[in-house]
């Protein structure tokens, strides 16, 4: 199974957004799905429902560290590298969802009350996020 296909099915397993991209592409970079899944697991749903950024840009943006973040707080051209790729994922998604921020991306702001009990009435977990998992790692694969 490739890593989009993984992605998309971690995702309907029940795993938020960020989770599904960073347990999907991390065990190819060093990060075994287990921690990824972990370390992941505050970031979906707009930052933990906070009406922040997508959870797929989010784990996407995890992935693009794992690959090429700097280890040596003096090397500016590897965080140089790491900023110019994130910019152009998100570039990229932006383009493909419209947005980058969960609220805009759900059409749902799950911080106000209500708006979560709406979003799971209306399915659009199912119908928008699921897209978002998916041309997120699609564009992961396209930047790999």
């Amino acid at each position: 199974m490739g890593r989009v296909s993984r992605a998309v099915e971690l995702f309907d397993q029940g795993f938020n957004c960020a989770q599904s991209l960073l347990a999907a592409f991390g065990p190819d970079l060093g990060m075994d799905e287990r921690m990824a899944l972990k370390a992941a697991s505050p970031l979906g749903g707009g930052l933990s429902r906070t009406g922040g950024p997508c959870g797929a840009a989010m784990g996407a943006l995890l992935v693009l560290g794992l690959r090429n973040g700097h280890t040596d707080s003096g090397d500016d051209e590897q965080q140089d590298l790491c900023r110019a790729e994130a910019q152009e994922f998100l570039r990229r998604f932006g383009l493909k969802r419209g947005a980058t921020t969960c609220p805009e991306i759900l059409t749902a702001d799950l911080s106000k009350p209500g708006e979560l009990e709406r979003a799971r009435e209306e399915k659009l977990f199912e119908a928008k996020c699921t897209h978002a998992v998916r041309e997120a790692a699609e564009i992961l694969e396209e930047l790999l």
